[in-house]
């Protein structure tokens, strides 16, 4: 009687941790109507400064998309996160519609530490960072860090996927031929959404989801602030 007991208890402990186990993976990727549920959500702008996050965001020199920088960022700043602007120079960066800004550092300063989040703006200006080392490194920092994040939106995905940190995970990007073939070399789960949250990285296919992108974003820093 107790041997069969003993058999009884151990068969619901393995099945409790399996259901545990199967239910964490689940909510550690959003994207979907749950994540539009989520999103439905007002964000209050922040009252307590232990809240403020700070993010840097990656820009190329050239040809990067506006909404997806202009969009995020006066989101982002609005609700009280401090954002500093990097490129590959300070001098005047320009985007594909015009928008003209001067980052505040170059991609070579940024200071992994003093960051919660880096965020990558998209544009067909993204590719000059699909292979540079020092930013893959820095990235590799943000997603092995579960008290920061790691957002990428458009084309800017691709260089978290030659960072190596989308190995078998799901994420979106700017659907064409080459993006999907670079997701399927690299091993990434690609997912047709506007925005994929794959715990601490976030990712956004296209200008018409900055809305979204950057709410997420926000979203994510909150849910993160228990673990700081």
């Amino acid at each position: 009687m107790k041997k069969l007991f003993l058999i009884i208890l151990i068969s619901i402990i393995v099945f409790s941790c399996k259901r545990t186990e199967s239910s964490n993976m689940t909510s550690d990727v959003i994207y979907g109507k749950t994540l539009d549920k989520l999103l439905k959500d007002t964000i209050l702008p922040i009252k307590d400064s232990s809240e403020i996050k700070h993010f840097v965001m990656v820009i190329a020199p050239r040809a990067f998309r506006d909404e997806e920088f202009k969009i995020p960022y006066e989101y982002l700043t609005g609700l009280g996160h401090k954002i500093k602007v990097a490129s590959r120079d300070t001098i005047l960066a320009t985007g594909l519609l015009g928008l003209a800004l001067k980052p505040q550092i170059t991609v070579k300063e940024i200071d992994t530490l003093a960051f919660d989040g880096m965020i990558l703006v998209g544009g067909t200006g993204a590719a000059i960072y699909w292979d540079d080392l020092l930013l893959h490194q820095m990235i590799r920092h943000f997603s092995q860090r579960p008290h920061k994040l790691i957002a990428a939106i458009c084309l800017a995905p691709i260089t978290l996927a030659r960072a190596g940190i989308l190995t078998n995970k799901k994420a979106t990007v700017f659907k064409d031929r080459f993006t999907l073939n670079e997701f399927k070399q690299k091993q990434v789960l690609y997912v047709e959404s506007g925005v994929v949250i794959s715990g601490n990285v976030i990712t956004a296919a296209s200008p018409q989801d900055a809305d979204k992108f950057a709410k997420a974003i926000a979203l994510k820093a909150m849910r993160l602030k228990s673990q700081l």
